[in-house]
């Protein structure tokens, strides 16, 4: 899925959009808290839930769209519409944000370029290529972006806490110090002239593009009748038929 400074930007471009006036630090902790699952131990299901993956294939090879999209729409439902506290509530609409982001990183990126190379690759050749190439763009990404800085003072200053079943504030912290300390503390530049794949133009419209799609599917998420949905784990029916949107 998408690396956390391409989360970070995203949600970094949507804080006027989405009127989050206060509590920015929260809503961009929010748009990277999902991936703390990794600080944790079996985070693979923790991960599935996290990033309410629940009913949508096994991970990494998504077989129902329709369903990741359900989820997210009755996690809006259940936390962000009925939620008071606007700390607790921007922390939510980050985590909405992530989901989508991901949403859109595993159609625009990832099954966009499988079929590019597979055939001839195999799909564990792909892989071979493709993780090593995502990791640095990500990397590059921060280094090309104007806004890093106050991105990261902004991650720096958040404030980690429990979330039910969902995520832990140890994790998060773990996360957070990672990202700061080690993963974005970088000393020389990322070259990513050679890649053969995931090439900086792609990043780029990424980047450019996937803001106004998401803020498409929240005016969706705001404007659907109100029809009171369960998320997965509360028993919410979701229909299994594999469906692929088109982009």
């Amino acid at each position: 899925m998408a690396g956390q400074i391409t989360h970070m930007e995203i949600a970094y471009k949507l804080i006027d959009r989405l009127a989050i006036s206060e509590n920015i630090e929260e809503f961009i902790l929010g748009s990277v808290a999902p991936d703390s699952v990794h600080f944790d131990e079996d985070y693979l299901s923790k991960k599935i839930h996290s990033h309410l993956f629940e009913n949508c294939g096994p991970w990494g090879d998504t077989q129902n769209y329709d369903n990741w999209i359900l989820n997210i729409k009755a996690f809006w439902n259940k936390y962000v519409v009925k939620e008071k506290d606007n700390v607790k509530r921007s922390f939510y609409i980050g985590i909405v944000v992530h989901c989508l982001t991901d949403y859109w990183n595993d159609l625009s990126i990832w099954r966009t370029l499988q079929k590019e190379m597979i055939p001839p690759m195999t799909i564990d050749e792909f892989k071979e290529v493709y993780y090593p190439e995502s990791t640095r763009i990500d990397r590059w990404l921060y280094q090309n972006i104007d806004d890093a800085d106050e991105i990261m003072e902004l991650l720096e200053n958040s404030h980690e806490t429990d979330f039910e079943d969902y995520l832990k504030a140890e994790c998060i912290k773990k996360m957070k110090r990672h990202l700061i300390d080690v993963q974005y503390n970088l000393p020389d530049p990322i070259d990513v002239s050679a890649h053969k794949y995931y090439k900086a133009d792609m990043m780029r419209k990424f980047v450019r593009e996937v803001p106004d799609r998401i803020i498409n599917q929240i005016k969706e998420f705001e404007n659907a009748s109100p029809v009171q949905m369960q998320l997965v784990n509360d028993d919410y029916s979701v229909n299994t038929k594999t469906t692929t949107p088109q982009i």
